[in-house]
């Protein structure tokens, strides 16, 4: 009897303790992030400028880092159980990424040295040939155009940019000033958004 509670007191100890769950071990590149800054200029809005394009990157490939496999998400509306990630999209945007050089080296330049319009020509076709319909809520490996896309304009920036006002979108800004119109962006494209 004693046992059996030494035992239990042992598990439900082991229980309490927290696990810190780790993110993706696998990486982008150096040269996979120039790639995807390239995809990056076609697929976003001008209108946010180079300093909007890489900010947007920088948050895609901290997202792709810290994906978690496997970890619990909300049961959302009308789902009974508890849902699952799915495996990181990683692996899938890697390859798309070869997919485009490949075809970009075939005009006889680098992904990221292809000239704008090629590229956006190229992009376009790859998104076509994928039969991407509708950008994801949330980046699924589909192709990493559409999920960029889907990460950028599913955002607040892209809320704010579409207003053109300071609007913060699922931000927590209490009732302080709410009656108050938000303020404008600055204009330029470079501004900071």
């Amino acid at each position: 009897m004693k046992r059996r509670i030494l035992l239990q007191f042992l598990f439900a100890s082991l229980a309490a303790i927290p696990v810190r769950l780790r993110g993706q071990t696998a990486s982008i590149s150096a040269a996979d992030q120039v790639r995807l800054r390239a995809v990056a200029e076609v697929v976003l809005p001008g209108e946010i400028g180079a300093s909007g394009v890489d900010r947007v990157v920088t948050a895609f490939i901290t997202w792709a880092r810290g994906y978690r496999a496997g970890a619990e998400t909300d049961y959302g509306y009308g789902f009974p159980r508890l849902r699952k990630l799915p495996p990181s999209p990683l692996s899938a945007y890697t390859a798309q990424l070869d997919a485009l050089d490949r075809q970009a080296r075939m005009q006889n330049y680098s992904l990221a040295d292809l000239p704008l319009d090629q590229r956006r020509a190229l992009v376009s076709a790859a998104i076509v040939d994928a039969k991407i319909e509708r950008l994801p809520a949330r980046p699924d490996g589909g192709h990493l155009a559409t999920d960029l896309m889907g990460f950028y304009f599913h955002g607040i920036e892209a809320n704010d940019t579409a207003y053109r006002a300071h609007i913060g979108r699922d931000t927590c800004r209490g009732l302080a000033g709410s009656e108050n119109r938000p303020a404008p962006l600055k204009r330029g494209n470079d501004a900071n958004l």
